[in-house]
């Protein structure tokens, strides 16, 4: 019982890390392609920032 709870949060963990590089990697893509490249630095630093720009570009 315990194993099968932890394969499920093992999972969910890794599903989340994946939808996290997805959306960071979709932020950064559309930054570069409108040479945001000062935006693109700063939201990689600042969490804040990078939440902004996701609400900004709804991801």
């Amino acid at each position: 019982m315990l194993s099968m709870i932890f394969y499920a949060e093992e999972n969910g963990v890794k599903k989340g890390e994946k939808k996290g590089e997805n959306r960071l990697g979709t932020l950064m893509n559309i930054l570069l392609k409108n040479k945001r490249y000062s935006d693109a630095e700063k939201a990689s630093e600042d969490e804040e920032y990078r939440e902004e720009l996701y609400k900004e570009y709804k991801i």
